[in-house]
């Protein structure tokens, strides 16, 4: 059956994989976006622009028009999702599904579950506590007024499309033979593949257990920065020159390094449950990133965090 779908969002790495994906499923796909980047896609009903946190510009879009479902992928502010529901026709709405984001947590070493302890996590900052104050917005919203609400927590996503500069570094670095500098010590992390969160997505719409829950949502595999670079190195047929070295006290792991220096581990027993497992090992999904890179060659770099590199190398070739 085809779906009235809005998506918040549709021209970057999640947004852009959700609404082709529901596309091809045959549903009734709007995305809303500011207009600043080019759709690189087609099939979608309608593309809305405008700025998100201008009331009249989401009403001069979107007012009067119902939707079976809404994706809400852009949201990183509680205005974002407050100004929405001021406009946004609910009559018809089956679910509104928010992408929020394993940064609620307050920092640990532990794996956590959805009822771990949240607040404030040095690691995020902000958009942690963003994220958090949007998810108790919508229970409340729930509870007012019942309107239908889901959240996933993803962790760190990677894949085809992805507009952070995380894998493509490895790709560029490793491909030149040149070095990755890699924090020292045992920090863990778990990484969710595109396609895998897109099922997801999927997979919340239908399910009647998910109305007003809110999900972690990753693949179970644990690794080391050092396993990650290891396992792209792998997949391109090649051996990565790691660097592992203790974060000067002037810099943070960001200014060098594609993530944080913080374990970051979620316990997803409940969406294994109610939705799906997320299937996905970390070498077959950096596999397909691979071949997508090798096709596409994206241009996506992260200035700042090359000169924290030459910064470091220039460093360590004085010692």
């Amino acid at each position: 059956m085809s779906l009235e779908i809005l998506i918040m969002g549709g021209t970057e790495f999640v947004s852009e994989a959700l609404a082709k994906y529901m596309i091809e499923k045959g549903h009734q796909v709007s995305i809303f976006t500011r207009g600043v980047r080019p759709v690189k896609y087609s099939g979608f009903t309608a593309h809305y622009k405008g700025d998100r946190k201008c009331i009249s510009e989401i009403a001069f879009n979107i007012e009067g028009k119902a939707f079976d479902y809404v994706f809400d992928i852009s949201a990183y502010t509680l205005e974002d999702v407050t100004n929405l529901f001021k406009v946004l026709d609910t009559s018809q709405l089956k679910r509104y599904i928010f992408c929020s984001s394993g940064a609620v947590y307050i920092p640990s070493e532990e794996v956590m579950d959805e009822t771990f302890s949240k607040g404030e996590n040095k690691n995020w900052g902000k958009y942690g506590l963003d994220k958090l104050a949007i998810e108790d917005y919508l229970f409340e919203l729930y509870q007012a007024k019942g309107i239908p609400v889901t959240m996933l927590r993803p962790t760190y996503i990677y894949g085809p499309g992805n507009n952070l500069y995380r894998e493509s570094y490895l790709f560029h670095q490793i491909s030149k033979n040149q070095p990755v500098l890699v924090p020292e010590g045992d920090t863990r992390v778990q990484f969710l593949y595109i396609e895998d969160l897109v099922r997801l997505f999927e997979a919340a719409m239908y399910e009647e257990k998910a109305i007003v829950q809110v999900y972690n949502v990753t693949h179970k595999e644990q690794v080391t920065y050092e396993e990650w670079v290891e396992t792209a190195a792998k997949v391109m047929g090649k051996q990565a020159q790691i660097i592992k070295l203790k974060t000067p006290e002037s810099m943070v792991s960001r200014m060098y390094f594609p993530f944080r220096e913080c374990t970051y581990l979620l316990d997803t027993s409940k969406c294994d449950r109610e939705l799906l497992v997320a299937e996905t090992p970390l070498i077959a999904g950096l596999k397909k990133a691979y071949e997508w890179y090798m096709e596409e060659k994206p241009q996506v770099i992260d200035e700042r965090m090359l000169e924290g590199i030459k910064l470091l190398l220039d460093g360590l070739a004085l010692e």
